[in-house]
């Protein structure tokens, strides 16, 4: 006997390379087993999938949750599962005086896991631009706050803009890579300078010193500080870090992705490895959406069903170090599962320059099950219908 059955859907695990029409046994907070035929009398809570996709436990690799503290932050749920996700990772909304209200507030309201990057910065995003100058770093206080909390902080980030950065460059980059290789763990970075301060150049240096397992944020960016030269070709250093195992992350939000960059790199064989939503206010009912809407996103521009699952769901895990727990449908992972509709129609989507493309084809959240709780999917918000 099981505690949930969930019959007839698509089940698509890229973790186990499974693609096809199967049920899900869910015990606790576990899962029991994924099998064709399982009897709808041997759960006590049945989920209809039929028609529907069914995935691990969706991973937004990039939102802001610093909800109420952080001002354009938003609640875990609403980057997870309002919209059908599980786990969300904070990329950097709080730093090491600002952290401790994570724990303390955001987290035992959210049904929502909840991962964090802990910011380089003292307050983290509260002042933008950050890191005005060296003041604003603590090394010591930062190492105490990670060992305090290595459960909950998966890394260390840092954004290319504000005045330390334009004026002290790789220098800063080093410190964070300093912190974070400290306790084994990897570096975020944004890329994309709205304010054109920063100098372009230090992209490519920055690349240079990025290891495998490190995260490039904002990938596609069109603004200064882009992964393209000139001519429309990636620079070669982003090959190089490819090649590392740099992680490459959309992180789509509202001012650092550009459809013309994207296509131009995935031209170039510059895929995401894992899809970032950077979600927060400013983004949640324009551009952005929400990590379906996302996924939606790269299927237009040309990648496959499985490969944005993949990118949402293995990739992230195994970017955070969780692949032991969820990402997959394996038995005795956790009990997260997504349960997706891929509908047809006609939508708008939208870039940071404002270049508009329609699409036929739209993820749509219907359930999660964060462990081993089914909860409906309430999406917050959706693309406008194309005219």
């Amino acid at each position: 006997m099981y505690d949930i059955v969930i019959k007839g859907g698509r089940v698509i695990d890229p973790a186990q390379n499974i693609d096809d029409t199967l049920d899900v046994a869910i015990n606790g907070d576990k899962i029991a087993a994924v099998n064709k035929d399982i009897s709808p009398q041997e759960g006590q809570q049945l989920v209809d999938a039929k028609g529907k996709i069914v995935t691990p436990g969706l991973i937004d690799m990039h939102v802001h949750v610093f909800d109420g503290i952080m001002k354009i932050a938003i609640e875990p749920d609403v980057a997870g599962v309002k919209h059908a996700g599980t786990t969300v990772v904070d990329g950097g909304s709080s730093g090491h005086t600002t952290f401790a209200a994570f724990p303390k507030h955001i987290l035992p309201t959210a049904r929502t896991k909840v991962f964090c990057f802990l910011h380089l910065c003292s307050l983290g995003l509260i002042p933008e631009p950050e890191l005005k100058d060296w003041d604003e770093v603590d090394l010591d206080a930062m190492a105490a706050t990670i060992e305090a909390n290595k459960n909950i902080i998966k890394g260390v980030k840092l954004r290319l803009v504000g005045k330390l950065v334009t004026s002290a460059g790789i220098e800063v980059v080093k410190t964070a890579k300093k912190i974070a290789g400290q306790f084994g763990l990897p570096i975020m970075i944004h890329i994309g300078d709205t304010d054109k301060q920063v100098p372009a150049t230090l992209t490519p240096e920055c690349l240079s010193v990025m290891e495998s397992g490190d995260i490039l944020a904002h990938v596609y960016t069109g603004n200064q500080g882009s992964v393209l030269r000139p001519d429309g070709t990636i620079v070669p250093e982003l090959k190089a870090a490819v090649e590392r195992g740099v992680i490459l992350d959309p992180a789509t939000g509202r001012n650092n992705f550009s459809f013309n960059v994207a296509r131009r790199c995935l031209a170039q064989g510059i895929l995401p490895t894992v899809i970032g939503t950077d979600l927060n206010h400013r983004c949640l009912k324009d551009r952005t959406f929400s990590l379906p809407v996302n996924m939606s996103k790269f299927m237009a521009l040309g990648l496959d069903l499985k490969q944005v699952i993949a990118m949402t769901t293995v990739n992230t895990a195994c970017a955070i170090h969780e692949e032991d727990k969820i990402g997959s449908l394996k038995p005795g992972m956790a009990a997260d599962v997504s349960i997706l509709e891929l509908k047809s129609g006609a939508w708008t989507l939208i870039d940071s320059p404002g270049e508009t493309m329609k699409t036929d084809k739209l993820l749509m959240p219907v359930t999660a099950i964060k462990g081993g709780k089914v909860i409906p999917a309430e999406p917050v918000a959706l693309p406008p219908s194309a005219s």
